[in-house]
């Protein structure tokens, strides 16, 4: 658990959960190439400096 003195708390609503869905199966599951194209697809969106 994280320490409640410095965790932030934060709301989370899911427009589409279906799609969520979809996603959230895709990346973590077992079947690797439809995971990789997502990736390389959206990592031009990625903010690694963070």
């Amino acid at each position: 658990t994280m320490n409640p003195e410095f965790r932030t708390m934060r709301l989370v609503q899911i427009d589409n959960g279906s799609e969520a869905d979809r996603i959230f199966s895709m990346l973590m599951g077992d079947d690797v190439p439809p995971r990789r194209a997502f990736i390389e697809k959206n990592a031009i969106y990625a903010n690694i400096d963070a």
